[in-house]
């Protein structure tokens, strides 16, 4: 088998996370291995960053074709913030929460906090995925983590506001 369950899961969680939708997800895995299967020359030490890869190209080609997302960018901001990098302190993803934070972040922030908190991977890792100084991924990473404890706050505050009264 060319590519496990695992991995196919694992990649339709990343087209996911970049769409937001699960067609628009499933169409994106499958024009990506489409791709992927074009090339007899697949190195299988990175066969799950090539296949990223590919599915990170296909969806910017998509969205610029479509002109459905407006990129932002992510060069350098200049300012390296020190961070605590625990996973989201530990917090429980289940499908509704990704829902929730996907609903308020924009592509490049989705992904990022993809890699970074359901991937597991470093700043350093993600730097190299997306071509992008570590630097700048730790500071994004910081503002992302403000950003979503700072929304989840507020919706907590409006669920409790609305039980009480």
């Amino acid at each position: 088998m060319i590519v496990d369950k695992q991995l196919l899961d694992q990649l339709y969680r990343y087209c996911y996370v970049l769409t937001c939708h699960r067609e628009n997800a499933y169409d994106l895995l499958q024009s990506s291995l489409e791709n992927y299967l074009k090339y007899d020359n697949h190195d299988q030490q990175y066969k799950k960053a090539y296949l990223r890869r590919i599915i990170r190209n296909q969806f910017i080609d998509n969205t610029r074709r479509e002109k459905c997302v407006e990129f932002e960018s992510l060069g350098d901001d200049g300012d390296v913030i020190a961070l605590d990098t625990r996973p989201l302190d530990n917090m429980l993803i289940d499908e509704e929460m990704i829902d929730l934070i996907g609903s308020f972040l924009n592509v490049s922030e989705r992904e990022i906090i993809f890699l970074w908190a359901v991937e597991g991977y470093t700043a350093k890792e993600i730097a190299n995925e997306i071509e992008s100084p570590r630097g700048t991924v730790l500071s994004k990473i910081h503002r992302l983590r403000k950003k979503i404890n700072k929304k989840l706050g507020d919706i907590k505050n409006d669920y409790s506001e609305d039980r009480e009264g």
